[in-house]
């Protein structure tokens, strides 16, 4: 069986207090075969100084660069027209994805071909990374 590329995209903005986090929880993923499309949205911190040092460490990550601030919706199109893969896993700038978000959801997608998207349930944590709340999606179409 083939294994599918999956393109994560990650719009950023002005995210250089937790971006590196949620990138390396990609980069660490325990599914392999991805491409991970990172936009810089013309950030005024440092933002764009540590995507392009995480893509220096994985040849994975492509760096994007708007030459003005789109916000998120015209970021993220942009990215999705950039994607190569079969599946798009969207991430946020200050989002972690556990090691084996991409794995559960391929296997998901690709043994039940009826399904065009899946999602996850998400933890909330604080800066300290302490859960402070939960979002839990539902699991049947009812």
């Amino acid at each position: 069986m083939d294994i599918p590329l999956v393109s994560v995209i990650i719009p950023c903005y002005n995210a250089s207090k937790y971006v590196e986090q949620a990138v390396r929880s990609i980069m660490n993923q325990t599914y392999k075969n991805l491409e991970i499309l990172v936009a810089n949205d013309c950030s005024t911190d440092n933002t764009l100084e540590i995507l392009e040092r995480l893509a220096s460490e994985d040849a994975r990550i492509k760096v994007i660069k708007n030459d003005v601030n789109h916000k998120i919706v015209k970021t993220l199109n942009k990215l999705i027209a950039l994607t190569n893969g079969k599946y798009i896993a969207r991430m946020d700038a200050d989002d972690i994805s556990l090691p084996e978000r991409i794995e559960k959801q391929v296997n998901f997608l690709e043994h039940n071909p009826e399904y065009v998207m899946c999602g996850t349930n998400a933890l909330h944590i604080n800066e300290d990374g302490n859960e402070i709340g939960r979002s839990c999606l539902p699991l049947t179409y009812e």
